[in-house]
């Protein structure tokens, strides 16, 4: 019986992303945990595919997952949801890096289509349209997550962005703030833009005044753009970031100014991230299911691929919910 990744984590005790991030050599592994997973590999004798043949046996049934990145919690979450089931039924996952650039991600589709996967799960979020309508018009099944839906005849996993923004409106206007500042995230990518969308639109219905500071997920860019805000006056009670990483820059540039949270000024991430409880305060922010959207993404996938005769195009929208912590205060 052949030895998968899925057997290598259970042996280790470990998720099958951490046995993927032993295997690529990422640092976000302890010495410990990295000899664990060593010591199962060389007991139960595993052999990673190769990148340049894991296609060639027909006997390997194999699922491209492609990805901007699985350094951050988002995507690394997303892909352990999908390898999870995969693995559970069988099929072996071969996740694809392109690292946010257009070229990669192209040359990664193209390499997905040679090889004869199986399946292919997306996320990928910027304008690649007329290169994914070049694999909808193969055999290859595909799900999309996190991404906008086009015309595609894919099925798609997502949250419903534009209303959970919505919903952090309305929990920072319960609270009674009045006035509040939006970091974003990179405006290039969709689930952020609807996420703004939806707060301005629904915070002007509530009578708020909300500023828009256009941001990136770049490291450090949240907390010069906040820093910069705090030395043009503090007029505003709440700052919303689109995401806890950029949350946690925020709140550090308002520590660094000698400013408290929630007691000065209240702050709110989005996502939901493992280390969101930790913060000083703990961050109130919104859950996205991030492992169970990957999941379900690979069940669609595996659903289509069995299926007798032709089902139609499924777009599935998963439930967020607001996690209520320390960071934010009623005024």
């Amino acid at each position: 019986m052949k030895v998968t990744i899925r057997d290598v984590a259970r042996e280790a005790r470990v998720s099958i992303a951490t046995v993927s991030r032993v295997l690529n050599g990422s640092e976000r592994v302890s010495e410990e945990t990295r000899k664990r997973v060593v010591k199962a590999i060389r007991k139960l004798g595993y052999k990673p595919l190769k990148m340049n043949n894991p296609m060639m046996s027909s006997k390997v049934k194999v699922i491209g997952i492609l990805v901007p990145d699985i350094f951050a919690y988002h995507y690394s979450d997303i892909t352990e949801g999908a390898a999870e089931y995969l693995c559970q039924n069988g099929y072996e996952p071969f996740v694809y890096m392109f690292h946010r650039k257009l070229e990669s991600e192209i040359m990664a589709i193209d390499y997905f289509f040679m090889s004869k996967v199986n399946g292919l799960i997306v996320c990928t979020s910027r304008e690649d349209d007329r290169y994914l309508k070049v694999v909808e018009e193969t055999a290859i099944p595909v799900v999309t997550i996190d991404r906008e839906n086009m015309d595609f005849r894919f099925d798609s996993v997502n949250i419903d962005n534009y209303k959970a923004g919505k919903m952090v409106a309305e929990y920072l206007f319960s609270k009674g703030h009045r006035r509040a500042v939006h970091i974003t995230g990179d405006m290039s990518i969709y689930s952020v833009r609807e996420r703004a969308k939806g707060f301005v639109k629904k915070a002007k219905r509530l009578g708020m005044n909300v500023e828009v500071i256009e941001g990136s997920f770049e490291v450090g860019h949240a907390y010069k753009l906040m820093r910069k805000r705090i030395e043009e006056g503090i007029d505003f009670s709440a700052v919303f970031a689109s995401a806890d990483i950029l949350a946690v820059e925020v709140i550090k540039a308002l520590s660094n100014a000698g400013l408290k949270v929630p007691d000065d000024v209240s702050v709110m991430g989005f996502d939901d991230a493992y280390y969101s409880k930790y913060t000083i305060p703990a961050l109130t922010t919104v859950r996205q299911p991030r492992f169970e959207m990957g999941f379900t993404a690979a069940q669609l996938l595996l659903s289509r691929m069995n299926a007798s005769s032709h089902v139609v195009t499924r777009k599935m929208i998963l439930p967020v919910e607001i996690v209520e912590r320390e960071s934010v205060k009623s005024i």
